[in-house]
């Protein structure tokens, strides 16, 4: 067993794991090396269970990441699968204690759609996930507000009701609410717990709201906003290159083409190609550089890790994409779309847009239309 431990705390000092974090890990692997021994193989889900009866800090993929390289690890199932999982059972949690916030009646008018959906009375219907009853629930969240304060039940929104809390937002916020609201007031119409539907008239069009510019005071010293490397790397692509959230958590360094200085970006329905500048390329070395010197063993093949994902294979988040712009008050969205606007105002080419920023067509035209209103002609939806 102490070689087991000698070699988790070199690994652990190679990775520079903090301090708490290692003992915690530590404990758990002493615990169950003492029960089954330190040569066994050990199973993933006991050491959850143990990490979980013992009150350990952090996560314990660390510890399964360091087993799963000695070749001392079962995995119950695939490592997305779980994470998959643990995401499918925080929305049905958050579905339930939205559920049991409301008032009596309405509570249970809101649990029977939810079982609608759920297929609880329409075996033949597609069963409508967790993931999406959460999101319907957001959308919905300010007018069940509104309405629990003046009705006692469902059955007392009017179809004025729907209509004012739809067209209280704009653009796609007003069609996810009109599409939330249209389908609780089905099903309560399927369960017969409402005589009428008060979104049966309710006529909303999509419209995506155009993009806006930033304000040049906002945008200037961006990169001064940080000294963490994997910052100024997300600020640098976001600001000058327009990559987008989804496409920064899924590269990986067999895409980082550093004699090229290009950054290879793929998408389910192509690739596109990343020409680095002078600053992107040399704020890339620098993430590489400190990457290697922070966590040399990593099994990670994403481009950017943290702490918590060096141990693992998982990407990083979305939320700590979103928040490296935090300290600037700016959002991801908006500078993004403020580089592809600031590009639009330079050329009337909408396929100048897609082969740089890697956008469809028409995407495109909505920032040439947003950069040139001259040009007339309707917004393509």
């Amino acid at each position: 067993m102490k070689s087991l431990l000698a070699d988790f705390a070199q690994y652990t000092t190679e990775n520079r794991w903090n301090r708490s974090v290692h003992e915690s890990s530590a404990r758990v692997l002493r615990v169950a090396a003492t029960w089954l021994g330190a040569d066994t193989v050990f199973r993933e889900d006991d050491l959850q269970a143990l990490h979980r009866v013992l009150g350990s800090l952090g996560r314990i993929r660390g510890l399964v990441a360091f087993l799963d390289q000695r070749g001392q690890l079962v995995t119950s199932s695939p490592r997305r699968s779980g994470a998959a999982a643990q995401r499918r059972s925080g929305d049905e949690a958050f579905v339930q204690r939205t559920i049991a916030a409301l008032p009596p009646r309405i509570s249970d008018e809101i649990g029977t759609w939810v079982g609608v959906l759920r297929g609880a009375s329409r075996p033949h219907h597609r069963v409508t996930d967790y993931a999406t009853l959460r999101r319907y629930l957001i959308y919905l969240a300010k007018p069940l507000t509104d309405w629990t304060t003046r009705y006692t039940t469902l059955r007392q929104v009017t179809e004025a009701d729907v209509t004012a809390a739809v067209t209280a937002v704009k653009g796609p916020r007003a069609h996810e609410r009109a599409v939330a609201a249209r389908s609780l007031f089905r099903a309560l119409k399927h369960a017969k717990l409402v005589f009428v539907d008060p979104t049966r008239g309710l006529r909303i069009t999509r419209q995506d709201l155009l993009p806006t510019t930033l304000a040049t005071d906002r945008l200037a010293g961006l990169l001064e906003t940080s000294s963490n490397p994997a910052t100024r790397l997300v600020l640098a692509l976001v600001a000058l290159h327009a990559t987008s959230g989804t496409d920064l958590r899924n590269l990986v360094l067999s895409d980082v083409l550093l004699t090229r200085r290009q950054l290879l970006i793929r998408r389910p329905h192509g690739r596109h190609v990343v020409h680095l500048d002078d600053t992107t390329a040399a704020l890339l070395h620098a993430w590489l550089r400190y990457r290697h010197q922070r966590w040399p063993r990593t099994v990670n093949s994403h481009l950017l890790v943290t702490q918590q994902t060096a141990n693992s294979t998982d990407p990083i988040s979305a939320d700590y994409v979103s928040r490296r712009f935090d300290p600037a008050g700016l959002t991801l969205r908006a500078v993004r779309a403020d580089r592809i606007l600031d590009e639009a105002r330079e050329t009337e080419d909408p396929v100048h847009l897609v082969r740089v920023f890697g956008i469809s067509i028409t995407t495109a035209m909505k920032y040439i239309h947003t950069a040139h209103p001259h040009r007339g002609g309707t917004i393509p939806r």
